[in-house]
């Protein structure tokens, strides 16, 4: 099998009216990781992401403050996330002019960007 790489489209492609589906960053290509460890959800993610990417649910929503947006190919894009598991993500940029989901990040773990920030957190020192 050959590994993807950035820029590549998602398999399967696009049919009509779904949106196409393309790895972004180097973070972005461990989405094939989340389809092996959650096959299921990973497949009902990228189904809703082709057919409604920018509509909220309890498993989709668009990320706030400094990460609710991203350059992506010179161009700034909304960035939303997609719940898997109650600890993996799916980030995404939504470039509606060409239909086009980028995936940003794909972790099989919470990512650190977005963890609170109380007391039980490590600090930065």
């Amino acid at each position: 099998m050959v590994r993807p790489k950035r820029g590549d489209q998602v398999p399967p492609p696009p049919a009509d009216n779904e949106w196409e589906i393309r790895y972004a960053t180097k973070e972005s290509l461990a989405f094939t990781e989340l389809e092996k460890q959650f096959p299921g959800n990973t497949a009902e993610a990228k189904e809703c992401l082709k057919q409604s990417p920018a509509v909220r649910s309890d498993v989709q929503k668009q990320l706030r403050g400094s990460l609710g947006s991203r350059m992506i190919g010179g161009t700034q894009l909304e960035q939303w996330q997609y719940d898997i598991s109650s600890s993996a993500r799916l980030w995404y940029c939504i470039d509606r002019e060409n239909r086009i989901v980028w995936l940003t990040l794909a972790a099989t773990g919470h990512p650190r960007a977005t963890m609170a920030k109380g007391k039980r957190a490590p600090r930065n020192r």
